[in-house]
């Protein structure tokens, strides 16, 4: 392989990474507001 190859080979390791990330934090983010908006409800029918 000549380092063009592992360049984009790298490139593209990279974007699934950035793509993986935000997807987890997408996830996160949807969790942690679901479970907040619980907590709310808990709180104010306590």
């Amino acid at each position: 392989m000549d380092n063009r190859t592992k360049d984009k080979e790298a490139a593209a390791y990279d974007e699934r990474l950035k793509g993986t990330f935000a997807g987890v934090s997408i996830i996160g983010a949807s969790i942690l507001l679901l479970w907040l908006i619980v907590f709310y409800l808990y709180i104010t029918k306590v």
